[in-house]
């Protein structure tokens, strides 16, 4: 690879997630990396890309027995807790800046991702997380100003119905297979998956499709009288 890893980072985070897939049409990766439309953000003008931290969950054998205390209710929320989210061990064990937490809960309505752990992966690094199941306590979250892309919006949790299962390893989110450290670009339009072998040719092509149409965009606005905005100067022309 020419560019360094970060050079490389950047050069996708400029351009849209229309360009990235074109770019891989070029390459003839038609249709490969496109996550189902079902995958959305949880408010309008999410936009990252970073570098896939894989995590797959599996549906649970236990459940909540009936609690008479409050005190009996934490201490099994702690114990499922504890294990579905084992995972966050590992990543204080890791260097997690410019991932992407990507997690294949095989599209369960169960809130694995919430208003507290979306703000801990932040501070921990992580440019945004994309999950094939649930998020919840979502106006919170958008109050924190947290980027998640998810399948399902819920507000039950997942203690209970998941257990952990492997972390970075091969998981299938939203109909596409990923690696870890492939790349995840997401915004407005959804999530696409490029593979990080193919990136730098994917961003040739994205970064050149992006030009000509900054171009021709800054024709139009000017026949029609509009200011420029930044959208017309995502990349040098």
């Amino acid at each position: 690879m020419s560019m360094t890893e970060q050079e490389l980072l950047e050069g996708i985070r400029q351009c849209r997630v229309a360009d990235l897939s074109d770019g891989m049409d070029a390459l003839g990766l038609v249709s490969k990396g496109t996550m189902s439309t079902e995958m959305t953000p949880i408010r309008p003008g999410i936009s990252f890309a970073g570098w896939a931290w894989t995590v797959k969950l599996e549906h649970s054998n236990e459940t909540f027995e009936p609690c008479s205390t409050v005190e009996e209710y934490m201490e099994q929320n702690d114990k499922f807790c504890g294990n579905i989210y084992s995972f966050m061990k590992e990543m204080k064990k890791q260097d997690v800046t410019d991932h992407v937490l990507v997690i294949d809960m095989e599209g369960y309505p169960g809130g694995i991702l919430g208003s507290e752990n979306m703000m801990k992966y932040t501070l921990d690094g992580m440019v945004g997380a994309v999950v094939d199941g649930g998020c919840r306590d979502i106006y919170e979250c958008n109050l924190e100003q947290v980027n998640v892309f998810s399948t399902k919006k819920t507000f039950q949790h997942v203690s209970g119905r998941m257990k952990m299962g492997e972390i970075g390893v091969p998981v299938k989110c939203a109909g596409v297979h990923i690696e870890p450290r492939d790349i995840i670009c997401a915004d407005d339009d959804g999530v696409l998956v490029i593979p990080q072998e193919r990136a730098e040719e994917v961003l040739t092509f994205a970064r050149a499709i992006l030009q000509k149409d900054q171009k021709v965009r800054t024709s139009h606005y000017e026949a029609l009288g509009f200011k420029p905005d930044e959208t017309l100067a995502r990349v040098d022309s």
